[in-house]
């Protein structure tokens, strides 16, 4: 429980020291005094993150320190989850420095903040009059339930398969957007095929194209070559009839003299030269011949190989480098394939225990609701509620981290009325009654050490009031609680009473807290009875009501 808590330089406060007992603490002063600033100084403790506008002089460091007495068996685990050492005198202390700057400590041992908002909620619960509201949000309806039931460990469970399935998804998702589907491998295959049946080479183009032009020029090639051979070899005109002639009469003169056997020898080598050159011309144009099957091939085979390079956007050479591309494409995309089928099967099989996990969850909040249902009812007939009904009702939605639950809470205030969703029948103070039941009821099976209600008395008055104040205080056997109020039932119910106020010294405004004894606590409570002006009846109210708590 808080047994101390240290606010140095925050908000309207300069320096305050309270200490805290068990049972019911009472905290009352005018609206605006700033009893919520001491739930701000907790807020940091627990927590939230540091303002540097809260701090009173921006030039001074400001500090909250709560101390807490804490039993051995009910936090051994908890420090051991934040990796903090446990001590049973346990010192929560927050720093705002000058600069900005914020630092937490545990035990004087640095912390982060997670740490301490962790350890925090373990130790104290904050009720806010927007926590109120809250009763109508599906989701907080549903934490109620789980916190209520113990179903943490459950929940754990059911958010952690629904976490691994959602990764599963995205890994199955990823991969298909890798390898594009069926769709984007039948294609490439296609295109794979179409170059698998041309099988292209480099160079090959060119080739086929000089092998067009020969064929398609077979006139023009026989007669240039016939025109050649006739020129070379003709009967009467042939070049090498005459040039066999000038050997013929150079031969003699060759061993005459050294020039005369140079020029014998030229011609003898031209004469030969110019024979090849008319005996190859012969032979180009006997095998030469127009062939219209072969011409049609090489037409089909070049128009092939420039579609697909026109298709590919490349040249005709760099076919078979895209062939080789399109087949590892392919390759890869049966790899992408078979890996897609086994993410397939890990996301079903990982829904399949995300599902699991959801209904072993919902079966434990189906189990433990109508325990919860006969509490809170019996509580509202402590609150001053005679007749109402409270139900829960949980229907089946789509599987979220949450489980597969939506909770729908069922109130009625009047006997004979059909119970209806809380949202639409509950006033203000019903809500508030209702949330006290229900804090109450978590106050047991949670076993918080403190337990802070800001204004839960929102609508209440007269024996409502009243009946309210007597609950708090059988509620303050087993917790700590703290109550912020403006009732004067529940005022008179406190076991400790504080008081806030401000003050004017010096030009500044200043937050003081008072610790109030019997005869201020009789004052306090008159005040609040009969507002500024406390008379005599109304000071014999308060200290009948004082009496009777």
């Amino acid at each position: 429980m808080l047994t101390r808590l240290d606010i140095r330089n925050f908000a309207l406060i300069d320096q305050l020291e309270l200490d805290w007992n068990s049972g019911l603490t009472v905290i009352t002063g005018e609206t605006g005094s700033g009893k919520s600033i001491m739930l701000g100084a907790l807020g940091l403790i627990l927590g939230q993150r540091a303002d540097l506008q809260a701090v009173k002089d921006a030039g001074k460091k400001c500090v909250v320190e709560g101390h807490f007495s804490l039993e051995e068996s009910v936090f051994l685990d908890v420090f051991a989850q934040i990796d903090q050492p446990f001590d049973a005198y346990t010192i929560l202390r927050r720093e705002i420095l000058p600069g900005g700057k914020s630092r937490a400590f545990i035990n004087d041992v640095p912390a982060t903040l997670d740490q301490m908002k962790f350890l925090g909620s373990q130790l104290i619960d904050i009720h806010s009059q927007h926590d109120t509201r809250l009763l109508t949000n599906p989701d907080y309806q549903l934490s109620l339930i789980d916190l209520y039931g113990g179903h943490q460990a459950a929940l754990k469970t059911c958010a952690s398969a629904v976490y691994h399935w959602h990764e599963k998804k995205r890994a199955l998702r990823e991969l298909q957007e890798a390898y594009g589907g069926n769709e984007d491998r039948d294609y490439a295959e296609f295109l794979l095929q179409e170059l698998e049946e041309l099988k292209p080479t480099a160079g090959e183009l060119a080739a086929l194209e000089e092998e067009w032009r020969a064929l398609d020029s077979v006139a023009e090639i026989k007669a240039a070559a016939g025109g050649l051979s006739e020129l070379l070899e003709g009967d009467d005109i042939g070049l090498l009839g005459q040039l066999r002639k000038a050997v013929a009469e150079l031969s003699p003169l060759q061993n005459i003299s050294k020039e005369a056997k140079e020029l014998y020898e030229r011609a003898q080598s031209a004469y030969i030269e110019l024979k090849d050159i008319s005996d190859e011309s012969y032979r180009y144009a006997e095998l030469v011949d127009h062939d219209p099957e072969r011409i049609q091939i090489l037409e089909e085979r070049i128009n092939k190989i420039n579609q697909l390079a026109q298709k590919h956007k490349c040249e005709a050479d760099e076919l078979p480098e895209v062939w080789e591309a399109l087949a590892e494409k392919v390759r890869r995309i049966d790899a992408f394939a078979d890996e897609a089928k086994a993410a397939e099967e890990a996301v079903t099989m990982a829904l399949q225990q995300a599902e699991e996990a959801a209904r072993v969850l919902r079966k434990a909040r189906l189990e433990s609701i109508p325990k919860l249902e006969k509490t809170i009812n019996q509580l509202l007939v402590d609150l001053n509620f005679s007749g109402a009904t409270f139900s829960i009702q949980l229907d089946e939605c789509a599987l979220s981290t949450s489980g597969i639950d939506k909770p729908a809470w069922l109130f009625s205030a009047n006997p004979g009325h059909p119970a209806k969703p809380l949202e639409k029948v509950a006033s203000g103070g019903e809500l508030s009654r209702i949330m006290l039941a229900l804090k109450s009821a978590l106050a047991d099976t949670r076993g918080l050490p403190t337990l802070i209600f800001d204004e839960i008395d929102t609508g209440i008055s007269g024996q409502t009031a009243a009946k309210v104040a007597g609950l708090l205080r059988i509620m303050s056997k087993n917790v700590q609680l703290v109550a912020i109020t403006h009732l004067p039932q529940i005022a008179a119910a406190g076991q400790m009473h504080f008081r806030v106020e401000k003050d004017q010294r010096s030009g500044s405004t200043y937050t003081v807290v008072s610790v109030l004894n019997a005869e201020e606590r009789t004052e306090e409570v008159a005040r609040m009875l009969s507002g500024d002006k406390v008379t005599e009846v109304s000071r014999e109210a308060a200290q009948e009501l004082l009496g009777g708590a």
